[in-house]
């Protein structure tokens, strides 16, 4: 009997570990996907360059092609961004407005808050980002067009 509960005392030890290891691991990695998306396109460039270092053992001739390659691809993608971008805005208010009208008037300064909290949070991250591009959206009007509200059913 004694024997049997050192082995199950064991194998538990064995299991919380795994256990332990899989969720350090985890949020390891989750950790590092968020500071990957929230870091941008820079970021991201940065892991595949660290990534292909790694595993190609690139010298530092190739490494410095390497990261000109990636400088030139995130000056491309700024631009097609830069492009691309007034689209997006004017898409992103137009839903906002038209969600507006969907809302009961006691729903619409929730709403209005909501949507200041969130380009407050943008602002905050181009802050960090040289070059980086306005949120989708930031230049909508301080006051939101008028709007009939939806009426109750």
């Amino acid at each position: 009997m004694k024997t049997l509960k050192r082995i199950l005392g064991v194998l538990l030890i064995f299991l919380f570990g795994v256990f332990v290891g899989a969720v350090v691991t985890g949020a390891g990695a989750t950790q590092k996907f968020r500071e990957m998306v929230i870091g941008g396109p820079e970021a991201v460039m940065d892991v595949i360059v660290k990534r292909l270092d790694h595993e190609l053992k690139l010298d530092n001739e190739q490494k410095r092609k390497l990261q000109a390659i990636m400088d030139d691809a995130l000056i491309r993608l700024r631009q097609s961004r830069a492009k691309v971008q007034p689209e997006v805005e004017a898409t992103l208010l137009e839903a906002e407005q038209k969600t507006r009208t969907i809302l009961y008037p006691n729903q619409v300064k929730k709403f209005d808050d909501f949507i200041a909290h969130s380009r407050e949070k943008w602002k905050a991250k181009e802050g960090t980002e040289a070059g980086a591009t306005p949120m989708p959206g930031t230049p909508a009007p301080a006051t939101p067009a008028p709007v009939e509200p939806a009426t109750p059913q």
